[in-house]
């Protein structure tokens, strides 16, 4: 029994110390189980634990030292007078005036005690030195500890456990390193049952940590300027730090940790204690490019053991040690990280490795709030929340500003709403963000939010509660931007409203704008240059206004603070057609823009335009060569930098950098190797060759500066996503196979295509199943037909159109001599349709089993077919049997020529059947089943059954809805429209037809692709059908130019189906004056190809001199147009 309560007091007594609960009632149980307090613990252990009243006094002086220094503190892990906001080290550990004779007692008493634990009572000593006040004494005690980082030695061994050799084994410096406290602390149910507790483990290595803490704060008292003594000190702890972090395993249940970290409590205290000291002085002496590296590897270890700790804990402490951990990581990367290469990638990018660790730790300092703020009374503002606000936007910002990575950023913010009262500053933050995702709706109302909380408050007068003038100026413009590049993706006139928002936000923010900031001043003339060019394209009475007013503002912009933003704008501006149009002014602007930012792609797109406009191809061809190579260098290196990656991510296992041993640590994205306490280079210079010879603080820094120092300024406009840059390099392309076409003809351009499709199939990744079809091949077969139809994308074409034929013929020679009739491709009308209108349909008893087998198939059979197929065109087979998943096209000859297509690819001899006229009629991918029999030899009608009820009118709401889009699939729909003009016009009728049904497929809603249907069926001379197609792109889009322009063009065409046999049809004509009349005042009032039908419909109404003048006008845009539309190419606004 005797025995048993030995080892029982020595594990309370052990255990009591290690928690730390020097204010607790009962901070152990005697041997039945019965709470005890402190004086029954000692007189206990004196009892049960014979010759061991040396410890039993140690133990009691130092809890009374403990519970004297937290007598005035204000939670129980403080120790003394700590400031909460600040990181000096004043009183912290100091006892109070009235509390020096008190202690002073206890450490006399130390001083007489003769113990053979010397070890135990020196670290004692040292503690009550430097709470009296007297540092040197308590290095004195100090330097009497031989192995004051082995813990082992520390250890007072009871008789009961002397026997036992593995109580011994204790880890530290010079002992056995893989010694473990997993075992004992997994089991753990009860303070009694932790071994390591126990047998004094614990305590050793508290008392350890303890003695290096007051190490380096006694240097830090004694030498303030001498700070390496300090560090010298602190960066010895190292080795325990390793122990603790590594030794108390993770594993823990979230009941169980509260439990657990009690247990271990004092312990905890001392360790957050040494490296929060650490941190602090390192951050105001050392450079983040270290050489030793040691902020990095005290950073490290403090986010590990803070996984340890409930979020109650040290709160302070723990707030100022993640605000400079963000800080640090922000400073050292925002000059190295990358902007986003203009060619980048379809695949998600993976982010940098030190933004995850960034994310932990705002997580972390999240919870942490949540537990230590609350939300603010009236009158005050929770400035921590708002801080770490900030704190969130400059390391998105760092790590690269990208939109698809704000979405985490977004959710803090919208944490940050609920513990803070319409804080402008997170609604400044949320607005950008928003806009930068995607969420344009919502970004307008948090910018509006914004605009009304700082005004009532400016209002209001209160001090200090409102944004400064720079933010507010700086954010209006960029709402204002934002504003007018949301009202130029509205179709139409749409966007006015956004317009005139701009407009009024532009004049608010003149009332606060400071006029000896150039630079602002310069960005808000910009602004409202780029809003009055908005609103010359938007409002169409003021255009002539708005454009002069536009230039104005874009010279004083270049003028006070030039920027590539301001050359670009300019540069359009001079572009534009109107008395102020000049090119070579415009050419020089575009270059001073390519001279100033280099890799942004659509600066050289709008000079290589700028030059077509000229004629100047060649030096517009190498332009845009020189273009589509940004960023491809970068993408040739991804493949043989990603096994040096992985390698680096490899060795990269531990968030930490060297110690002073020379273990290699975490190098954050393989920017940095660092081995053996060495730089690279040995100048600590980054990989992409910036130097950070910066601390985090300043060297007399007391406080941390607010974060919102660490944000940078706000652009003239968001940095591309790689989806933004993928679209510009596409675009640049499409102006490339425009030019080719324009000088070496559509033959040139046929097999450029394959390569602008491969291009885009290496971007994503992987070959789309839709990029290389049968249509694409050059072997398949086609029918030759004139290339008089015109698209209004290639000048070249539309130019031909001003001076030739405007009919194709009805049939072509082949090859061989002999005339064959092109393919009919029959369309439904887009009014409702008449009961007496008959179609042709296929007589080919096999096409319905055919249809049948291909809409059986699965993908595999798909593909294999789709093999089989191209076998067969390069062995010049005529007959092409349709079997590819999504387009199918072929001409089965059965007395005339009939185009099928498979039920995967759109439909176009089902469309707008019903009387219910709907967007998404050819959209909905069902065919309708043909109940009319066409006898093909003598044209009579077998069958005659009625057409089908249309279906019932559907709500309101949807019927303007429209399945949804990619915009990678809008962007493939408008490539794929782009080839088939390409293919019409070289003659391949049938290739033309796939590419148009690939279109279709991948986007229902686009214009283009019933442009290029309705110029597909005037190729083969059906008038009604194209007509139809027209009408369908202008119910889906009624402002398109080229649609409106190609239908006007067949109804003032003599001998078309739409007209008399006299002539024109006159109401025909007046249709096409009124279309052409608002054309030409609203979106098409630079496009000359409708003031040409514009003249020629007034002509044919005699209105003579209203031709005339349209026929100049035509005549004076196309003189001076480019190769493409810059808005459509380019864009108005960056």
């Amino acid at each position: 029994m005797a025995h048993a309560k030995d080892k029982h007091y020595w594990s309370q007594l052990r255990a009591a110390l290690t928690a730390g609960q020097w204010t607790s009632s009962s901070p152990a149980k005697n041997f039945s189980g019965c709470p005890l307090p402190w004086s029954e613990l000692f007189r206990k252990f004196n009892k049960h634990c014979k010759g061991f009243q040396d410890v039993a006094k140690i133990a009691f002086q130092t809890h009374a030292l403990s519970e004297l220094l937290g007598v005035n503190a204000t939670n129980e892990d403080q120790l003394g007078s700590e400031p909460d906001n600040e990181f000096r080290l004043g009183d912290e550990c100091i006892l109070l005036p009235e509390q020096i004779e008190t202690a002073t007692g206890g450490y006399e008493t130390l001083k007489k005690l003769e113990s053979r634990h010397s070890d135990s009572l020196a670290l004692a000593l040292a503690y009550y030195a430097y709470a009296l006040g007297q540092p040197s004494e308590c290095l004195t005690h100090l330097s009497r500890v031989p192995q004051l980082l082995d813990a082992q030695s520390h250890i007072p061994v009871s008789s009961t456990t002397r026997s036992d050799a593995s109580a011994l084994q204790v880890p530290g410096s010079t002992t056995d390193m893989s010694s473990s406290w997993t075992g004992s602390f997994l089991s753990a149910e009860s303070s009694a049952s932790i071994t390591d507790i126990k047998d004094g483990r614990a305590w050793a290595m508290t008392e350890s940590i303890r003695s290096v803490c007051l190490q380096g704060m006694c240097h830090e008292k004694l030498d303030p300027s001498i700070p390496e003594k300090a560090i010298q000190a602190y960066s010895t702890s190292m080795p325990l730090l390793n122990i603790v972090e590594f030794e108390i395993p993770r594993t823990l249940t979230a009941q169980s940790l509260p439990s657990s970290f009690t247990h271990y409590r004092e312990l905890w205290r001392w360790v957050e204690r040494l490296m929060f000291r650490a941190i602090t002085l390192l951050a105001r002496v050392r450079h983040l490019d270290d050489q030793e590296g040691l902020i990095w590897n005290f950073f490290t270890h403090y986010e590990s053991c803070s996984a340890h700790w409930p979020p109650t804990f040290r709160t302070a402490h723990r707030s100022i040690v993640a605000v400079l951990h963000l800080r640090a990581l922000v400073i050292r990367f925002r000059a190295a990280s990358g902007v986003v290469t203009p060619t980048s990638s379809l695949q998600y990018e993976r982010p940098p490795q030190w933004l995850s660790t960034a994310r932990s730790i705002i997580n972390e300092y999240r919870t942490i709030l949540d537990k230590c703020t609350h939300f603010p009374k009236a009158g005050d503002r929770n400035v921590p929340v708002e801080d770490l606000v900030d704190l969130s936007v400059a390391v998105w910002e760092a790590s690269g500003a990208m939109s698809d990575r704000a979405h985490w950023v977004i959710d803090i913010l919208w944490w940050a709403t609920r513990l803070t009262f319409n804080s402008y500053r997170i609604f400044r933050h949320v607005t950008r963000l928003l806009y930068i995702s995607g969420d344009a709706k919502l970004a307008k109302r948090t910018l509006r939010l914004y605009v009304q909380v700082v005004s009532k408050t400016r209002e209001a007068g209160v001090d200090g509660d409102h944004d400064t003038d720079h933010h507010w100026v700086g954010t209006l413009v960029e709402g204002a931007r934002m504003l007018c590049r949301l009202a130029l993706s509205r179709p139409g006139s749409d966007g006015v409203d956004e317009v005139k928002e701009a407009g009024e936000l532009i004049e608010k923010a003149k009332t606060r704008l400071n006029l000896a900031d150039k630079e602002l001043v310069a960005r808000v003339a910009l602004a409202e240059g780029v809003w009055n060019t908005v609103t010359a394209l938007t409002d169409c009475p003021t255009r002539a206004t708005q454009l002069s007013n536009a230039l104005m503002h874009y010279i004083k912009s270049v003028e006070t603070f030039p920027t590539p933003d301001a050359h670009h704008q300019l540069a359009l501006a001079l572009a534009l057609a109107g008395p102020s149009q000049n090119l070579e002014e415009a050419i020089t602007c575009a270059r001073a823009a390519v001279e100033g930012a280099p890799d942004e792609i659509r600066h050289w797109h709008l000079l290589a335009l700028l030059l077509t406009a000229q004629g100047q191809w060649a030096k517009a061809k190498g332009t845009l060569e020189f273009g589509a190579r940004i960023g491809e260098a970068s993408l040739e290196t991804e493949e043989h930098s990603s096994d040096v990656e992985a390698t680096q991510e490899k060795s990269a296992q531990e968030e930490s950098f060297p110690n002073n041993d020379g273990v290699t640590a975490r190098d954050f994205e393989g920017e940095i190797t660092r081995t053996n306490g060495s730089a690279p280079n040995g100048n600590g210079q980054i990989a992409n060759g910036i130097l950070v010879h910066e601390m985090i603080l300043d060297p007399d820094a007391i406080t941390i500066p607010p974060s919102a120092t660490l944000l940078q300024p706000l652009p003239d406009h968001p940095s591309p996503s790689p989806r933004d840059a993928f679209e510009y390099a596409l675009q640049l392309r499409l102006t490339q196979m425009a030019l080719t076409e324009h000088v070496e003809g559509p033959e040139g351009a046929e097999g450029k295509w394959v390569g602008v499709f491969g291009w885009i199939a290496e971007r994503k990744g992987s070959v789309s199943e839709t990029q290389l079809r049968s249509s694409m091949d050059t072997g398949s077969r086609s029918v030759a037909t004139q290339t008089s139809s015109a698209v209004l994308v290639p000048v070249h074409e539309t130019e031909a159109e001003l001076h030739g034929s405007l009919e194709p013929k009805s049939a072509q020679t082949n090859a061989n001599g002999t005339t064959s009739q092109l393919p009919p491709i029959t369309v439904t009308p887009a009014t409702p349709a008449e009961p007496d209108r008959r179609f042709p349909a296929s007589a080919d008893p096999q096409e319905k089993i055919k249809r049948s087998f291909s809409m059986d198939r699965d993908s595999s059979t798909g593909r294999r077919m789709q093999q089989m197929l191209k076998n067969r065109v390069h062995k010049g087979q005529e007959k092409i049997s349709t079997i590819s998943k999504k387009i199918g096209h072929g001409v089965v000859r059965n007395g005339s020529l009939h185009l099928r297509r498979t039920t995967s690819a759109p439909d176009f001899h089902a469309v707008l059947q019903n009387h219910n006229y709907q967007a998404s009629s050819i959209h909905s991918r069902s065919r309708l089943r043909s109940l009319i029999h066409h006898n093909n030899e003598t044209g009579t009608v077998v069958d005659n059954y009625p057409l089908p009820l249309p279906p019932p009118g559907l709500p309101p709401v949807q019927e303007t809805a429209l399945p949804d889009v990619s915009r990678e699939d809008r962007l493939l729909s408008d490539l794929w429209a782009a080839s088939a003009a390409t293919f019409r016009r070289l003659g391949k009728i049938d290739q033309a037809k796939g590419a148009i049904q690939e279109a279709e497929v991948k986007n229902q809603a686009n214009p283009a692709v019933w442009v290029q249907l309705g110029l597909y069926h005037k190729a083969l001379n059906h008038d009604r059908q194209a007509i139809e197609a027209f009408q369908k792109a202008l119910f889906i889009f009624p402002d398109d130019v080229s649609a409106a322009v190609h239908m006007c063009r067949i109804y003032l065409s003599p001998g078309s189906s739409q007209s008399s046999e006299t002539g024109v049809d006159p109401d025909k004509v007046d249709l096409s004056v009124g279309l052409l009349g608002y054309l030409t005042r609203g979106p098409g009032w630079d496009v000359p190809e409708a003031w040409y039908y514009l003249a020629k419909a007034h002509g044919l109404r005699g209105q003579k001199d209203e031709e005339r003048e349209c026929l100049t006008k035509a005549l004076t845009l196309s003189e001076k147009r480019c190769i493409r539309d810059i808005g459509s190419a380019v864009g108005w606004c960056l």
